[in-house]
Parts: structure tokens; sequence; C-alpha cells
């Protein structure tokens, strides 16, 4: 069942339809307005929409015995997508996210049976296919290029996604703080997002990754956020512990300030001044630590101290360093026996 329509004809004559024919021509756009019958009071709707299909439905056309469905397209002009006898049908293999041109032409059988003729052309219907529902893949790439308006898109489109991690198994809040997008950031806090998870496979914590990359601003906002400042990671990490991995003399500063355990211990049995030592960081940093109370004496699981580990990993400045505090806090306690009046 198809059109027979000769696109080459200048005269106003219906053109009929065979249905027997395989054939379907193209239909030209100037054949089906004048003189063809204008479709009066003709409603139509679109029902259901997919990310490749839509449902449309139409008012009938009285004496019209089949409906012919067309899409337009921008170089190819009007195409046949669908057949129908009745309404509503289904529309398939549409481009996703894609707002589509269609009409219907209402067609009856001529007198003599041979061919079908066109009755009216509706006027054109906008249906717009649904876009896919953005992945963890999506968003991960968003947060990456620092698009705000994207995630917030995103999230409101599948809020689910905020407890799935990226390809790098980080969760969306960790790899915002990763890449230090405070909007972002404020984006998946208003989301639900968890302050206390940051990867599930290895127990890294937002506020980690916020003292190992140096980002002040999240810490704080982290912390506000009632996130654990002694929380631990596989390797009994404490936020602290990451500072000084990452060589932040401010953040260690401010771990400190906010009440974080000096003395806290890693599964090396590493205290802040112990990995330090072993992570070779600076000697300013080494120094904080030491004058806010870090006990030279302790030992790790294998019985070294801070000097020890010093010669060890050849950390000659912190090792020269301990040798100082060491002499002075000797000749410290030498002036204050001295001065130490005795016991009658």
């Amino acid at each position: 069942m198809s059109e027979n329509i000769n696109n080459n004809q200048s005269d106003n004559k219906t053109e009929p339809v065979s249905p027997t024919s395989n054939h379907s021509p193209a239909i030209n756009a100037n054949d089906l307005t004048e003189p063809n019958p204008s479709w009066l009071h003709f409603e139509a709707q679109v029902l259901n929409r997919s990310i490749n299909s839509v449902t449309i439905e139409w008012s009938a056309f009285d004496g019209a015995v089949v409906y012919k469905i067309e899409k337009f397209h921008k170089r190819r002009g009007w195409q046949q997508v669908e057949w129908s006898s009745s309404s509503p049908i289904t529309i398939f293999n549409l481009e996703e996210n894609f707002s589509c041109r269609l009409r219907i032409i209402a067609l009856h059988l001529a007198a003599e049976g041979t061919h079908y003729e066109v009755l009216a052309v509706s006027p054109d219907v906008i249906a717009i296919t649904e876009a896919a529902l953005p992945s963890t893949n999506c968003l991960h790439r968003a947060i990456r290029k620092g698009q705000q308006f994207l995630v917030k898109r995103m999230l409101r489109r599948r809020p689910s996604l905020i407890d799935y991690p990226g390809p790098n198994g980080f969760l969306p809040l960790a790899n915002a703080i990763t890449q230090g997008e405070m909007c972002i950031i404020d984006v998946l806090l208003s989301a639900g997002c968890s302050v206390h998870v940051g990867n599930p496979s290895c127990h890294t914590t937002p506020l980690h990754l916020a003292f190992y990359h140096g980002h002040l601003q999240s810490a704080r906002i982290l912390l506000n956020k009632k996130a654990q400042l002694e929380a631990v990671d596989f390797n009994g990490m404490t936020p602290a512990h990451s500072a000084v991995d990452g060589n932040q003399l401010e953040m260690l500063k401010f771990a400190l300030e906010s009440g974080s355990n000096l003395e806290a211990r890693d599964r090396c049995g590493w205290t802040l001044l112990l990995r330090a030592v072993v992570m070779n960081a600076d000697l300013e940093l080494v120094k904080l630590l030491v004058t806010h109370g870090a006990d030279l004496a302790a030992i790790d699981d294998l019985g070294k101290n801070c000097c020890d580990l010093a010669r060890l990993y050849k950390r000659t400045e912190a090792g020269d360093y301990f040798e100082k505090v060491h002499t002075f806090r000797q000749m410290k306690l030498k002036v204050t026996r001295a001065t130490k009046p005795t016991d009658l």
C-alpha cells in the first residue's frame, strides 16, 4: 500500500495512491497543501515517549480508511515512517532527545477501487523523544570538566547517581573534592551526598581527600557537615596522615587546631611524625609536629623511632633536626635540675 504521486505535475488534481503497489515515493510538500482539503478541527497529542519512540493520537477524519505518518528530514524532505488504520500509533527508530516534525495524511479508497486518494493533510505535529538516563560515567566527566549546571541536571534526572562510584572507584563528592570544584561540592551536598564515604573499597573519606589535596575550604565544609576527623581508611590512616602524605603544611596545621590526634597510628604503627619522616615531608612540617608535642621516642611496629627511620631512609635534614631537639631537651633538663632547690 503506497502512494503513486507524480511530483512533476503542476495541475491541481488530487493524486491517486495504489493500494497494491510496493513502491512508496516521497511526497513533495507542495502537492499536499492546496487544493487538498484542510483537516478541520484536527487535534493531536503525544501519549507516551521514550528515548527512540513516540506514541501519538489524533482526531479521526471522516471517510478516511488509512493514515500515512510522515517525518520531515532537513535534506530529504517528508519521508514515510508508518501506516495505520486507526489512532493511536507508536513510531519507532527515532533519534534520542530529538524534536521530530510529523504530519498525518488521511487517505480513502478511490471509486475505482484500484488506488487510494489523499483526503487531507494534518498540520505539523511536534514530538520530542526523551534523553537516556545519565550514567555514572557521564556524571564523572561532568565533574571533571567543572560543569556545575550539567551535574545539577543529571542529579535532578537521576538522583541515585550520588550513591554510585565513578570509573575510578570514587563517589561523586570525592571526585569533586579531588578537582577542587566548590560549586559542584555544594550541589552534591545539597543532593544528599554522604560526607563519610569517598571510596567504598578502600574506606577513604572525602575528608581524607580534602586534606591530601590541600582544599581547606572543602575540609571546613565537611567538618561542618559532621565529617569524622578521626576516620580511618584501609591503611589505618586518619585525614591528618593524608595531610602528611600530601605534604600539606596548612592542612596539617588546621587538623591539629581542630583537635586531630597527634599520636594516631596507621597500620604500620607510624604516628604523624614517623610517617612524615618516611614520606620525606618538608622540614617545616616536621617542625610543626614537634612544636605541637609529637613524641620523638614513639616507635613503630618494628621498634623504630623517628631517628632510626631518618637514618634508614636517609632523611638527613630530619635526622639533624631530631639530634638538635634531643640535645636541646637534654640541656634544658640539666638546667632545670641544677636550678631546682634541694630539699632540706
